[in-house]
């Protein structure tokens, strides 16, 4: 008897592969801000801790989004607040 395939089981493909680009272009930046002297090396650096603080906020604005299109109001509104807070930090240190 086989068993019939899972219907949901690739529903956050998309997102899956944005969060593994973003951490092998994290990855990637890090060792080059490492190993490349001067001014590109310190770019490349600040450029893979931008990658690595906006996944996370990507991520989360993307299920806050998913979750308000299915309904799930309550896990939206957690998802904004989250965001929210991040969004008064930044504006609080001023980036």
């Amino acid at each position: 008897m086989s068993v019939p395939p899972e219907p949901r089981r690739r529903r956050q493909s998309r997102l899956i592969a944005f969060l593994r680009i973003a951490g092998a272009a994290a990855f990637v930046l890090a060792v080059v801000g490492v190993c490349v002297p001067g001014n590109a090396g310190r770019s490349a650096a600040l450029l893979a801790i931008g990658v690595l603080v906006l996944a996370p906020v990507v991520r989360t604005g993307w299920l806050a989004v998913r979750w308000w299109r299915r309904g799930d109001r309550g896990f939206a509104l957690v998802a904004a607040s989250v965001l929210a807070v991040v969004a008064t930090g930044a504006l609080v240190a001023g980036v």
